[in-house]
């Protein structure tokens, strides 16, 4: 691969680790580590102990130092490093991407959108901070770090198309592309269910002396019961990808992402049941949001074989 290419891998690597240092940020309560932005308790560098607060800052600004916890600050701070990190690689890709932009423009745009979208995600993180971390603006930052991901993942495609392109008979590529399409929107469409599951249990997580773990999932209501519903309705979709791939046969560059799909949602709904009868265990939590990731980027990439598949 060429430096454009693996700039390109890594970025879509780093975005992906970004969402599920996000979700640990979620789940042990630290969005509010840091109660500023950019800044962290008043300081650029994220101070050592209380003993080192700017406490006519955080009477100025409103917060209160009783409720500085090191290893919430820690969480949070990391998870705006590895944003800032991920928003130099896709300057880098975008820079990289010019040398595509007579021979295949797509691929150039593509990488100026990231590049907007990067820059506006770090604008709406310091607004969800802002907020106190206001549910409506939580689920359109996970939205909009769905987008960022796929379009860096067509970008990272379009530049290594000729090492994955695929041959298909035209009926063949409409049938996949149409249960390709229908997989991958009810796959996004359970996510920020998923997400809104997380919001439902956000007050209990910022008060874990209050009602005891395992009934959390309880007070959520109508969007958990449907968020486990509609998981049937995603692994239907992807039993059908993956039998529709094998009639192509089973030394078709399709296969291993097919396979990928479906173990991936099976692995879903196990994970699932753990959450709902386990009282919800942290790590089975981070591991919840980070599959459905790459479950969005392996339907995706089978779309892109798909469209892109030779007659």
């Amino acid at each position: 691969m060429n430096a454009f290419q693996k700039t390109a891998v890594a970025t879509l690597a780093a975005t992906v680790l970004l969402i599920s240092v996000g979700s640990l940020v979620r789940i042990t309560g630290a969005g509010l580590g840091c109660p500023d932005w950019p800044r962290c308790w008043g300081s650029w560098l994220p101070p050592s102990s209380v003993e080192d607060l700017d406490l006519d800052y955080l009477r100025e600004k409103g917060y209160d130092p009783a409720e500085f916890n090191a290893a919430k600050m820690w969480i949070e701070y990391a998870n705006r490093l590895v944003g800032v990190a991920i928003g130099i690689l896709v300057f880098v890709t975008f820079l990289g991407s010019f040398r595509y932009r007579r021979t295949q423009p797509v691929i150039f745009y593509c990488a100026g959108l990231c590049f907007l979208l990067v820059a506006f995600q770090g604008w709406l993180g310091g607004q969800v901070v802002r907020s106190g971390l206001q549910p409506g603006i939580i689920t359109l930052h996970m939205a909009l770090a769905v987008i960022l991901l796929c379009t860096l993942l067509y970008v990272t495609f379009q530049s290594l198309e000729q090492r994955v392109r695929v041959e298909l008979a035209p009926e063949a590529r409409v049938t996949l592309r149409r249960l390709g399409f229908a997989l991958l929107a009810v796959t996004i469409l359970q996510l920020l269910l998923g997400t809104q599951v997380r919001e439902g249990i956000d007050p209990y997580i910022k008060d874990p002396g209050g009602l005891p773990r395992g009934e959390w999932l309880a007070q959520v209501g109508l969007v958990d019961h449907v968020h486990r519903l509609s998981s049937w309705l995603v692994l239907l979709a992807g039993v059908l990808v993956f039998r529709s791939a094998r009639r192509q046969g089973t030394g078709s560059r399709l296969m291993p992402v097919a396979r990928f799909i479906l173990a991936g949602i099976v692995l879903q709904i196990l994970i699932g049941i753990t959450l709902a009868y386990g009282d919800l265990p942290r790590p089975a939590q981070v591991m919840h949001l980070t599959l459905a990731t790459l479950l969005v980027c392996a339907e995706c990439m089978l779309l892109l074989m798909v469209s892109a598949a030779r007659r």
